[in-house]
């Protein structure tokens, strides 16, 4: 990962073309079944159908038993893998790319002597037994390094473990209102940002079930922003804070947190 931060970058002006890759898995028949993660991947669906992106753009992944619209294949290794490559894949200035992710998370000791706490943070494809997990720096070099300068990707990973789940340079520190730049930051070109579901040592939450179908708190808070406001700001914080007490802000860039993110560039 390159350790030089970009530079001041001109306003990038939209080119319409929208893509995302959208990851469910409940693991069903397994000890580690989860019951409420595809429902997050059809909330985010219809939550991007509604702020223009494409139906032919939208690629999902998730257990085949839900036959969801616009499914590719099952979420194996090799299938998420192939998933984030077609995302980003001719990816330029000005395109609007997203992410999400909705699974279990885990952590795997870090070899590297990169992470300040020890550890690489994980996804869980539903092959991960016999296939093994996906690590950050793996969905960094996949999702993040080759996307060029004015290039958007914003990503949610609601999982547990995923507070650093991009390996992105900047974390949002709510106590003090600031952006801290990680001990061995891995800049990139690409503008990107993260909304995770908890920070690295940390479980992820359910949502509000008496507002919303069963599934992870982040996927609902933001869905719920949304509905307000396709611009996110800092008003998204308080509201996740305040239904499960989490930071879930990591970035490529310092994010002015009173100027927003447009999901749609």
């Amino acid at each position: 990962p390159s350790r030089t931060r970009p530079g001041p970058q001109p306003p990038i002006r939209a080119t319409g073309r929208r893509r995302a890759l959208l990851v469910g898995i409940n693991y069903p028949g397994t000890s580690a079944e989860l019951s409420g993660c595809v429902n997050d991947v059809l909330a985010i669906r219809g939550m991007l159908l509604s702020a223009g992106f494409p139906a032919e753009g939208i690629t999902v992944l998730a257990d085949p038993m839900h036959k969801c619209p616009g499914a590719a294949g099952p979420p194996t290794r090799a299938n998420m893998l192939r998933g984030m490559q077609w995302l980003v894949a001719g990816a330029q200035a000005g395109d609007s790319l997203f992410f999400h992710y909705s699974g279990h998370g885990s952590q795997q000791p870090d070899r590297t002597g990169m992470e300040s706490d020890g550890y690489n943070e994980t996804i869980c494809p539903s092959d991960f037994n016999s296939a093994g997990q996906i690590i950050d720096d793996e969905l960094w070099t996949h999702l993040v390094s080759p996307l060029p300068s004015g290039a958007r990707l914003t990503a949610i990973m609601d999982c547990c473990h995923s507070g650093t789940g991009l390996d992105l340079p900047f974390n949002w520190d709510s106590s003090r209102g600031v952006w801290r730049e990680d001990t061995n930051p891995s800049h990139s070109l690409g503008d990107v940002v993260l909304f995770s579901g908890c920070q690295d040592d940390q479980t992820s939450a359910d949502g509000d079930m008496s507002l919303f179908k069963v599934g992870g708190a982040m996927t609902n808070a933001f869905v719920r922003a949304m509905a307000v406001s396709v611009r996110l700001s800092a008003e998204m914080r308080p509201r996740r804070d305040s239904e499960v007490g989490l930071e879930p802000f990591s970035s490529c860039i310092p994010v002015g947190m009173g100027v927003g993110w447009m999901v749609d560039g």
